[in-house]
C-alpha cells in the first residue's frame, strides 16, 4: 500500500478562489476517479508552521493500492489540477508530489 502525498502551497492573495476550486471541483474529481471516495482513505490537511510564513500550505493524502494507480492518480488526477490551476493562479499556487511506501511496525 502508498500514500500519494502533494502539497500545495498558496499565496494569499489567492487563497480563497484557489480553496473554493480546490474543495467545489478537485476534490470531487477525485472521488469520481476512483480517489478518496472512502474518507478514510484521503487525508487533506494544512500545514502549520511557527516561521510566520504568509503562504498557506496544504497537504493531501491518498491511498493507492500499487504504484499503477500512482501513475493514473499523477497523469489523470494532477495533471487535470495542472490544467485547471496553472492558467488561473500561475506561479500563485506551486505543489510537489511524493510518493510513499507504508510500513508495518
Amino acid at each position: 500500500m502508498y500514500i500519494v502525498n502533494t502539497t500545495f502551497i498558496v499565496e494569499p492573495a489567492v487563497h480563497e478562489r484557489w480553496y473554493d476550486l480546490f474543495v467545489r471541483q478537485f476534490v470531487p474529481f477525485l472521488r469520481a476517479g476512483g480517489f478518496g471516495s472512502d474518507p478514510a482513505r484521503m487525508i487533506f490537511t494544512r500545514v502549520l508552521t511557527d516561521h510566520g510564513d504568509p503562504h498557506y500550505t496544504y497537504s493531501l493524502q491518498v491511498d493507492v493500492p500499487d504504484t499503477a494507480e500512482y501513475q493514473r492518480f499523477m497523469t489523470e488526477m494532477i495533471g487535470e489540477y495542472a490544467s485547471i490551476t496553472g492558467p488561473l493562479f500561475g506561479e500563485q499556487t506551486l505543489y510537489f508530489t511524493s510518493l510513499l511506501k507504508k510500513i508495518v511496525l
